[in-house]
């Protein structure tokens, strides 16, 4: 009775000890973002969205073919975000917060960027060896945003779609009553300016960014009603000296774009921009020091290997790095979902 009670118990065969699971579920991975990608591109959540849809009128509206909509539907299904009525298909609601057009919080701009952007096989076999940005085809990607008014835009909205939740972690976690004036270095479109300076009332904001960046961070300014006391000034983080007269200096998503050692200097200049009793502040998607994660921040490691010079830090090397560069009392703080907040004083 052991022995036929044990084999039917087994998910493998007898010369397969090991199940193939774990493998075969990484590999197919890869079809869920391009799943989510193409119908984000397509607009089937923004339909889906205003209310159930017969399959019929999804073909339609889609232009898609008899089989291409039963298969896009059925993966979509399978991966919860469309979800099956009585009189049709609608959005999940996840679907419809985080992968439609225009959404507050939206990822709808970062999700569709991977149709073009996509972390394929064969681009990250080319980082590996090459050891620097690809994915303009070893263009830098700051001066392809420069030069190019397109790729600015889209690269600032994919930005702005993957921060914007994340910054309202920081506007309710992180304590910035006392701040007056904050300097967001590479700030973008603003998502954590806006953020921060709608959470408290005192604090005037403005966006350091590139020429090319500022125009785009204005419409996201004017858009959220903050043209008060959020602004953008044009600058390089790295031909000068970051401006004075700020009490706060913010870097969000800046320092995993860069090596280690260029990250200090970056830091180097915020310490001293700063006044005595000055914060800084760095926003990141960290890793735990003991590897346990998040996976999903120790994949973006990869990202970081096509898109830029960096890699996503951990813990304790964003503290080590904060302490070197002089600050005092630092202190990581968890905000919003993946996202961490590591601060600390100029003494």
């Amino acid at each position: 009775m052991t022995g036929p009670a044990r084999r039917e118990e087994r998910l493998d065969p007898e010369r397969f000890p090991i199940d193939d699971k774990r493998v075969y579920d990484a590999y197919i991975a890869g079809r869920k973002s391009a799943a989510i990608a193409a119908a984000v591109r397509a607009g089937l959540f923004d339909l889906l969205a205003g209310g159930a849809c017969s399959f019929g009128h999804i073909q339609s509206e889609m232009g898609w073919s008899l089989r291409g909509t039963r298969s896009m539907l059925d993966a979509l299904v399978a991966l919860g975000f469309v979800e099956v009525l009585a009189d049709g298909f609608t959005a999940s609601a996840d679907a419809a917060a985080y992968l439609t057009r225009g959404a507050e919080g939206s990822l709808w701009g970062l999700v569709d960027m991977e149709v073009d952007s996509f972390l394929s096989p064969a681009a990250l076999l080319e980082a590996l060896t090459k050891d620097k940005a690809t994915v303009y085809g070893g263009e830098d990607p700051w001066a392809a945003h420069e030069a190019d008014p397109v790729k600015a835009r889209a690269f600032t909205a994919a930005m702005h779609s993957v921060s914007e939740r994340p910054a309202a972690g920081v506007a309710e976690r992180l304590d910035l009553t006392s701040a007056r004036r904050l300097l967001d270095v590479g700030g973008g479109s603003g998502a954590l300016s806006i953020a921060l300076a709608k959470a408290n009332p005192e604090l005037e904001c403005v966006i350091w960014d590139i020429p090319a960046v500022c125009p785009i961070a204005n419409e996201y300014v004017q858009a959220a009603g903050c043209e008060g006391r959020v602004r953008s000034q044009p600058g390089d983080m790295f031909a000068e000296d970051y401006p004075t007269g700020f009490d706060t200096v913010l870097l969000s998503q800046i320092l995993h774009d860069w090596s280690f050692d260029t990250g200090a200097g970056l830091v180097a200049k915020a310490f001293a921009a700063l006044p005595p009793g000055g914060r800084i502040v760095i926003h990141e998607k960290l890793v735990e020091d003991d590897d346990s994660g998040p996976l999903a921040n120790q994949l973006v490691h990869l990202d970081m290997l096509v898109w830029t010079e960096g890699q996503q830090y951990r813990v304790s090397e964003l503290t080590d790095l904060l302490e070197r560069g002089g600050f005092t009392h630092v202190e990581r703080l968890r905000t919003a979902g993946y996202w961490s907040v590591v601060h600390g004083l100029k003494p």
